[in-house]
């Protein structure tokens, strides 16, 4: 499946004549790095008025897809607080349409409902942020003598944990992924995604399944 682009009305804030504007409906963000960029840079899917050159964004719809981050989110840019529960009823049909039509992908995962493109922006960032954290806790890992264990990119954005989880010894639990975790945190405190997995697991949770 690769991104979607439509054709549909498009309403000048300036009140002008309503006219016809390509947008983009889906994004494959692993395929198409120029439309994520797009996207964080505030440029997917603005249009600019024929009549006065005011530049706006098309508010349809817009669903964002990358299957090797386990990531799927449906954008409504015309949700509010008023019409989101509504807007979401629509969106998870649209899920269930997608998921039983594209079952070779193999969606297991929950899709995110979002409010507008800036919650969309935001949980992009989120992602390469924690990409980045993860590639330096797994070679910081390497440089102690630690193993890493890959988790689910799903299951680690939802929980805020590194896609990666550092392992002192041989055996997979608690208190091996506490001491290494620890000893990475204390060489390097700027690896924050380490906080919230060394608290979950002293507070008595299991570590998460590996990949």
């Amino acid at each position: 499946m690769k991104s979607i682009k439509g054709e549909g009305g498009a309403t000048c804030p300036n009140g002008c004549e309503p006219f016809e504007a390509e947008y983009w409906t889906l994004v494959r963000g692993d395929k198409d790095a120029e439309l994520k960029e797009a996207l964080l840079g505030g440029e997917l899917n603005l249009i600019s008025c024929p009549s006065c050159g005011e530049f706006f964004y098309h508010d349809r719809d817009i669903v964002y897809f990358d299957p090797t981050k386990e990531l799927l989110a449906f954008v409504s840019p015309k949700a509010d607080k008023k019409n989101f529960d509504e807007i979401k009823k629509k969106m998870q049909k649209d899920f269930d349409f997608l998921r039983k039509n594209l079952a070779e992908m193999n969606i297991t995962y929950s899709p995110f409902y979002l409010a507008g493109m800036e919650e969309l922006k935001s949980l992009l960032e989120y992602d390469d942020y924690s990409s980045c954290q993860s590639e330096v806790i797994a070679a910081s890992a390497a440089q102690q003598g630690f193993k890493i264990v890959p988790l689910s990119p799903a299951e680690a954005r939802v929980k805020g944990y590194p896609l990666y989880l550092p392992v002192a010894g041989d055996k997979y639990d608690s208190a091996s992924v506490v001491k290494a975790a620890e000893a990475l945190l204390a060489a390097n405190s700027s690896l924050t995604l380490l906080s919230a997995l060394i608290k979950d697991l002293k507070s008595g949770k299991e570590p998460p399944a590996r990949l």
